[in-house]
C-alpha cells in the first residue's frame, strides 16, 4: 500500500472510540472507507487486520476456555474489561455481580454477561415437593467461562425477558455499558446468588441499596419475567431485613404466599421466616446485617 493510504488507515482507526472488534467489523469498515483511503480493490480484510497488528494500531486478544473453543477480538485503544466482555454477543448486557459493581455495590472477580435465550413455553406445574427437591441440590452453573490473564468472563444463557430492566449507564471507567437496572439486578441476584458472590454478598447489597429500590418497579419486573418460582418472597424478606417497612413491601406481599420458599440452595440448618414463608441460613439476620 502507498504511504498515503497507510497513514489514512492509521488515522481513521485511531479516531475510533475504544472498542473490541471482530473480523466482520473490519470488513464493514473497509467497505465504507476503501475509497476515502485510496486503498486498492485488492486489499482484503485479512491484509487490513495484519497491517494494523504489524503496526501496533490494534492488538489481538484471545480468551480461552477449558470446555469451549477460544474466542478472539481485536482491541482498538483501551476499552474497559466490561466493554471487551460485551463485544462477543449482540444485545448482551452485564448482570449479577458485574451489575452490582456498576451500581457501586462491590467488586466481582468474574465478569458476568447475560445473553438471553429465545422464548420458551413453560408448562411445569409448581408444587412444594418440586421446590424442596430443587433447593436441596446445588444450582446449575454456567460452564461457558473464558479467561485471558487475570480477566475472567462467564457468558450466561439467561431467561428470555425481552431485555426487561436493561438500561445503559456509565461503567467504572465512565464508559457506557448495557447493564441491568438496580431492580432487575436485585431480582437476578436472588435467582442466582452464586453469580453475585454468594448469598452473603447479596444480603450486603440489599442492605446498602434497599432505599434506592422502587418496589413498584420490582413488582412490574417480576410480572414481566414470569419466573415459575416465587422469588418475590425472598426479595421481600431481604428488603425487610435491610430496613424497608411492611407497608413499603405490601405490593410484594400481595403477590401471594402459596408455598414455602428458600433464600438459597443447600441451606444447612435453615431458619424459617413465617411472614414470608421463607427458609434462610440460620444466623443470617444477626451476622450479615
Amino acid at each position: 500500500m502507498r504511504l498515503k493510504t497507510q497513514l489514512a488507515i492509521k488515522a481513521d482507526i485511531e479516531a475510533q472510540a475504544p472498542a473490541a472488534w471482530n473480523r466482520k467489523n473490519f470488513e464493514v469498515f473497509l467497505k465504507q472507507y476503501r475509497e476515502r483511503w485510496g486503498a486498492p480493490q485488492s486489499l482484503t480484510t485479512s491484509e487490513l487486520i495484519d497491517f494494523l497488528i504489524d503496526n501496533e494500531i490494534v492488538r489481538p486478544v484471545e480468551i480461552e476456555s477449558k470446555a469451549y473453543d477460544h474466542k478472539m477480538r481485536y482491541v482498538l485503544g483501551r476499552p474497559s474489561p466490561f466493554q471487551f466482555a460485551l463485544s462477543f454477543f449482540k444485545d448482551s448486557y452485564l448482570s449479577h455481580g458485574s451489575a452490582l459493581e456498576v451500581h457501586g455495590l462491590g467488586r466481582s472477580e468474574m465478569t458476568y454477561v447475560n445473553r438471553e435465550q429465545s422464548p420458551k413455553k413453560t408448562t411445569s406445574r409448581l408444587s412444594q415437593g418440586r421446590i424442596d427437591m430443587a433447593f436441596e441440590n446445588q444450582p446449575r452453573r454456567s460452564a461457558f467461562e473464558f479467561a485471558s490473564g487475570t480477566f475472567r468472563v462467564a457468558f450466561l444463557n439467561g431467561k428470555h425477558t425481552g431485555n426487561a430492566g436493561v438500561i445503559e449507564m456509565p461503567g467504572p471507567s465512565a464508559e457506557r455499558v448495557r447493564v441491568t437496572s438496580l431492580e432487575r439486578t436485585f431480582v437476578d441476584c436472588v435467582v442466582r446468588p452464586q453469580y453475585a458472590g454468594g448469598i452473603a454478598k447479596v444480603v450486603a447489597a440489599y442492605r446498602d441499596a434497599a432505599n434506592r429500590v422502587s418496589i413498584p418497579d420490582l413488582v412490574l419486573l417480576l410480572r414481566k419475567t414470569k419466573y415459575v418460582y416465587p422469588y418475590h418472597q425472598a426479595i421481600g424478606f431481604l428488603l425487610q431485613l435491610a430496613g424497608r417497612t411492611e407497608e413499603d413491601l405490601k405490593p410484594l406481599f400481595s403477590l401471594g404466599l402459596r408455598f414455602k420458599f428458600y433464600l438459597d440452595y443447600e441451606i444447612e440448618s435453615p431458619a424459617f421466616d413465617p411472614h414470608w414463608k421463607l427458609y434462610y441460613p440460620a444466623g443470617l439476620a444477626s451476622t450479615t446485617i
